[in-house]
This record gives C-alpha cells, sequence and structure tokens, in this order.
C-alpha cells in the first residue's frame, strides 16, 4: 500500500479513519452542550449564541469565575483546619451543567470548638462522592469571617 493510498484510506469512512474520528468529536461536543444545559444536544448556530445563550453563557462565566476568585482568596489566606459535611442538599440550581448544594459543614480549627458553617458550593456530578455526608475534608477559613471556608482537599 501506498503514501496515497493509506492518505485516502485515513479520510474515508473505514475504522480509525478520520472521518469516524470527526463523528466522535462532534458527538462529544454535542453531549458537553447538552450536559451544560446550552442546547438540545445540537451544536449551537452563531445566531443561538448573538442571542439568549450567549447571555446564558457569559452570566455562567461570570459567576464561575467570581466563585474561582473568592475560593482562591480564602485558600491564600485562610487558617487551616478540618471538616466533616453534615448535610447536603441541591438547590436545583446549575451553572455550566455543575449543580450547586447546600452543605452544612462542622468546621474544627486548631484549639477551637467545633462549629457549623451552611455553604454553598458548586459540585460537579463527577465529584459528588466525594463530598458525601460524613466525609472528612481540609478546609481554610477566612480569618476575618469563619463563616466563609474553601475546601482544600
Amino acid at each position: 500500500m501506498g503514501l496515497f493510498d493509506r492518505a485516502k484510506q485515513a479520510f474515508s469512512g473505514t475504522p480509525g479513519g478520520y472521518e469516524e474520528q470527526a463523528r466522535a468529536a462532534q458527538q462529544a461536543a454535542e453531549d458537553a452542550m447538552r450536559q451544560a444545559g446550552y442546547s438540545d444536544g445540537r451544536l449551537p448556530t452563531a445566531a443561538d449564541v448573538s442571542g439568549g445563550l450567549g447571555a446564558q453563557m457569559q452570566s455562567d462565566h461570570d459567576v464561575l469565575n467570581a466563585y474561582g476568585q473568592e475560593l482562591n482568596r480564602i485558600l491564600a489566606v485562610g487558617v487551616p483546619g478540618t471538616s466533616v459535611i453534615t448535610s447536603a442538599v441541591a438547590t436545583g440550581e446549575q451553572n455550566a451543567g455543575n449543580p450547586w448544594y447546600q452543605l452544612e459543614v462542622q468546621v474544627t480549627l486548631p484549639g477551637q470548638a467545633p462549629y457549623t458553617v451552611v455553604k454553598r458550593e458548586m459540585i460537579p456530578a463527577t465529584m459528588l462522592a466525594g463530598y458525601a455526608v460524613g466525609s472528612a475534608h481540609d478546609v481554610r477559613v477566612d480569618p476575618s469571617d469563619p463563616q466563609k471556608i474553601a475546601f482544600s482537599s
């Protein structure tokens, strides 16, 4: 088989060819858009993005950006402690396909009595098992507001 025969085979519908890879990539993109709540499973058009979908994506971006900045701030300045999740309830909200949960967390700082924090946390479905009731986590606690925590483990 010559070079051009191999190239032709690569671009044909034979198993492992680029056609099949392109179909798989298209399907993965459509699945991601559906899971994020941005579409019914089809890839959005330019008109979709310039309309309401673009506004929703921008809103999700802004929420996730602010959330991430606050977590990073607490992780940078926070006092280390430990915690146990005592309650986890789905709020019904989601951003970019990731659900939010209302958590009750028992926090313990060295030399202090444990106390309870109620925290709203975005937990991707793939990570949910790690945040089960009774699970223990290292945390960082905002020194100026002990009700603000960030999980560090």
